[in-house]
């Protein structure tokens, strides 16, 4: 029979002190532009060898982002294949918005 009672039964208490919230741990700054008024930044974060992560923000809040990892390609590493992707992902952003009326 296994165990499943808490390991610490103290943290469940109402008055127990709070833990601090996790951090995030800031990338490497691939690049950052103006469009209009808006800042865009792009970091890469290496989660190890065989993985990297673009991590897209604008104005300071999380956008969207994308794994790469050492399996998509024989011939580049996931840090080629991610730079790569930000800076066509770069080239769309980049372009003005284009407001379309409707008839």
């Amino acid at each position: 029979m296994s165990d499943s009672s808490p390991k610490n039964p103290a943290a469940l208490r109402h008055d127990a002190p709070r833990t601090s919230p996790r951090q995030a741990e800031p990338g490497e700054k691939l690049f950052e532009f103006l469009r209009g008024h808006d800042r865009f930044l792009c970091e890469l974060h290496d989660h190890g060898q065989h993985c990297v992560e673009v991590q897209f923000y604008q104005n300071e809040e999380f956008l969207f982002s994308r794994r790469f990892e050492q399996a998509m390609s024989r011939t580049q590493t996931p840090r080629e294949i991610a730079v790569q992707w930000a800076e066509e992902e770069r080239k769309a952003l980049e372009q003005p918005v284009r407001f379309v009326a409707k008839p």
